[in-house]
């Protein structure tokens, strides 16, 4: 093992290491760390892993965490991992509010991650790092005591640490880290030596604690990509096409160039790749960029160029109700051989599910729809980017820096290792910072202008230019035997891209399991959405569940619980986990339960919905309670939801996650639809999609959070699952009307 004192790793450059050092003025230590066996190395290899700390002479402490923020709480959870195994006084912490991202070239001479994975999505960021980060500041700690044995002349495993202190074993006399940190820095210590704590000490892990930055959010502090600035920026608004392959009709130029600040106006070209089922998926969207001096000047210069443009001959025929008429006709045992444009895959078949079907005695056949889902994050996009001769910096919010590098290597040709990427908090990502456009064109405009360039989107054009949640339509076929035992199991899902998630419950516990998905070609952008296509799944899979149940006049927790026996794990082979378990499961919806007093009966116009999920390795359930009066009008009473996600690094955040989570899938559930009509979305604003409001959410979700010693697993997106079949399964308790189309509000009033 070694360390680095004042020096650089794999791809830090001068330029990053001196704007981290400058976090704190401070001692930097930059570890390698023996990390997990990449697939691709051979026996005994081992990745390089880093974090930074620097520890001040006043014995107060900066941390920079690797992984940025947008809403997930890694920004105080990964350093809780940090400061427990380095024994730390949490007080004493100070938190960088950003972070440079560090790389180096694989073996196809892409840029990876040289040290600690900064990528937050799937669920993983905690995850990814648990390891790393606890083997880190296991490391700082021993540094810091065979520092302090050297110096009393004893030996380092008779010391002891706590609250950022080394105690000598006569137990009068003590250093603290600030003490000791300089000459600690250089040390090496041997692999064997640094010693993990077990679960029962851990005195941070496992408390509830304060999101660090907090204060500075609410009292708007600078903190997003969108507050940054950079020496010498210029600003871009861009006036794009609303259509999928629009072109440009007219413009005011010269109106736009008398704007007070306005510098010049830079035509941005439509950028496209080939995408994975035979369309085109754009990278950048045309438009003209008006460049000025403010944020302010740029847009009075958009609104002034006053931009006209027309659909273009293959994207004017997209259009999102066709799409779902054509998902339909496409589930319903249609004729499509042969057909152009849709793809057919059988993707689990068990058993043999159009058998037990034929020989079921209870059949029951339902289809479920659901829209285009808009993203609609609070932080519109914007980045910034310094494109020189031989470098570039971007300063940017971006759910993964390591595909910020890569594209815009691609895009300029400079080597990977000289792209320097600043990491900011996000408002709000959800599967849309994925995407790179905004950072592509901030980069384009960079080279065309020669000086830096910040990028900002305004509302319109986030929702003109989303790359939605596919839209689905799933039809679930489900037969029970005389007993209403559940023995098969046929689900065929339609949609634009994407899987299904069909490796979810109830597959394994279904003896009879088809699942067949059918591709349709489309232009209309599609990409990751929160909890990419669980929520869609578990309303189609928790629904047929409710009516099952309601069929053979059992209760719907009883019979869930019966349908989880006998409780058991299996390999799960789909993104996030690698067992599926039906007892951890069962636990969920017991616990909801019982804070939902489910058995207590409730009046007329009142129900409950359950509903449960498995998500990126996580186990959720909720119940909801509502009540629907003679208008058909909707009142959502009260939410209780248990999560069991391994060991719980902070219940406060979990809770947290939990409550916003769930509300998040109500939202969609309820009003989320994106509409395109002629190739052009027309939902350009909250006016036309609507968020939900303080008034129409549960006033309260109660959360249990199930005790557990696995290995922690994500949060961020486990409570969307449940929420859309949770709700539709209350508003059939409580009325006897069966959901089965999303949005609600089409059919309820709110």
């Amino acid at each position: 093992m070694s360390m680095h004192t004042k020096g650089a790793g794999p791809g830090l450059t001068r330029r990053q290491f001196l704007k981290t050092s400058a976090y704190g003025g401070a001692m930097l230590l930059t570890l390698n760390l023996p990390g997990k066996a990449q697939a691709n190395q051979s026996p005994g290899a081992a990745s390089q892993w880093c974090v930074y700390v620097s520890i001040r002479p006043d014995n107060s402490v900066l941390m920079a965490s690797p992984v940025m923020d947008m809403g997930q709480h890694m920004k105080t959870a990964g350093p809780m991992l940090l400061a427990e195994e380095m024994d730390l006084d949490w007080s004493l912490i100070e938190f960088a509010d950003s972070c440079p991202a560090y790389f180096k070239l694989n073996a196809d001479g892409q840029a990876e991650y040289a040290y600690s994975d900064m990528s937050t999505g799937g669920s993983h960021a905690l995850r990814r790092n648990w390891d790393y980060m606890r083997q880190a500041g296991a490391t700082v700690r021993r540094m810091l005591v065979e520092e302090a044995a050297a110096r009393w002349q004893v030996s380092a495993d008779d010391l002891r640490t706590a609250n950022s202190y080394v105690y000598h074993p006569d137990g009068q006399r003590q250093f603290s880290y600030g003490e000791l940190a300089e000459q600690a820095a250089a040390r090496q210590v041997k692999p064997q030596a640094v010693q993990l704590k077990h679960n029962d000490a851990f005195g941070i892990i496992g408390t509830a604690r304060t999101t660090v930055d907090i204060r500075q959010i609410v009292t708007g502090k600078p903190l997003f990509g969108m507050d940054a600035e950079y020496p010498g920026m210029l600003h871009a608004v861009i006036a794009r096409s609303p259509f999928i392959d629009g072109q440009l009709l007219s413009q005011e130029a010269k109106a736009a160039k008398q704007v007070a600040g306005v510098r010049q106006l830079v035509n941005v070209p439509r950028r496209t790749e080939a995408s994975y089922n035979g369309t085109t998926k754009q990278l950048m969207a045309p438009g003209v960029a008006v460049i000025a001096d403010s944020l302010w000047a740029a847009m009075q210069g958009k609104q002034a160029l006053r931009a006209r443009w027309q659909a273009g001959a293959e994207g004017k025929s997209q259009d999102s109700e066709a799409q779902l008429a054509e998902f339909h006709r496409l589930v319903s045992d249609a004729d499509y051989a042969g057909q152009s444009g849709i793809s057919h895959k059988v993707r689990l078949a068990e058993g043999d599910a159009k058998t037990a079907l034929e020989g079921a005695a209870t059949v029951l056949d339902a289809t479920y729809e659901v829209p285009l889902f808009a993203h609609l994050c609070m932080e519109p996009f914007n980045c910034i980017a310094d494109v020189r001769s031989d470098s570039a910096t971007i300063v940017v919010g971006h759910q993964f820096p390591d595909k910020v590098v890569n594209d815009v290597a691609k895009a300029t040709g400079l080597p990977p290792l000289n792209i320097e990427v600043i990491s900011h908090r996000m408002g709000g990502g959800f599967g849309r910072r994925w995407e790179v456009d905004y950072v592509l064109e901030a980069v384009y405009l960079s080279q065309q202008v020669g000086k830096p360039v910040k990028v900002t989107w305004q509302r319109e054009d986030e929702l003109e230019q989303d790359c939605f949640a596919p839209a689905m339509v799933m039809r679930v076929r489900a037969g029970m035997d005389k007993s209403n035992k559940v023995i098969a199991w046929h689900h065929r899902q339609a949609q634009t891209r994407g899987g299904a998630r069909d490796r979810c419950f109830p597959f394994k516990l279904v003896p009879n399991y088809l699942s067949e998905h059918l591709d349709y070609l489309s232009q209309i952008a599609t990409g990751a959405w929160r909890s990419p296509g669980h929520l869609q799944w578990a309303f189609a899979a928790e629904s047929m569940l409710d009516e099952l149940a309601h069929q053979a006049k059992q209760d719907p927790l009883a019979f869930r619980l019966k349908l989880m026996q006998p409780h058991k794990a299996y390999p799960h082979e789909g993104f996030g986990g690698e067992l599926i378990d039906s007892g951890r499961m069962a636990k969920c919806y017991e616990k909801a339960a019982e804070m939902a007093d489910w058995q207590r009966p409730r009046q007329k116009g009142i129900g409950l919905g359950i509903a449960g999920h498995f998500t990126f390795g996580s186990y959720a359930a909720f119940v909801l309670e509502v009540a629907l009066s003679a208008e058909n009008r909707l009142h959502i009473r009260q939410a209780w939801g248990a999560i069991d996600c391994g060991l719980a690094v902070n219940p406060n955040h979990i809770e947290n996650q939990m409550q916003g989570g769930f509300i998040d899938g109500l939202n969609a559930a309820l009003f989320n639809k994106a509409d395109v009509q002629g190739g052009e979305v027309v939902t350009k604003n909250f006016h036309q999609i609507h968020f939900m409001r303080l008034s129409e959410a549960p006033p309260d979700v109660q959360v249990s959070i199930i005790q557990s010693q696995a290995m922690p697993t994500g949060v961020g997106e486990p409570p969307i699952g449940p929420a859309a079949a949770a709700l539709a399964n209350a508003i059939f308790a409580a009325s006897g009307q069966r959901i089965r189309r999303l949005p609600i509000a089409d059919a309820i009033r709110i």
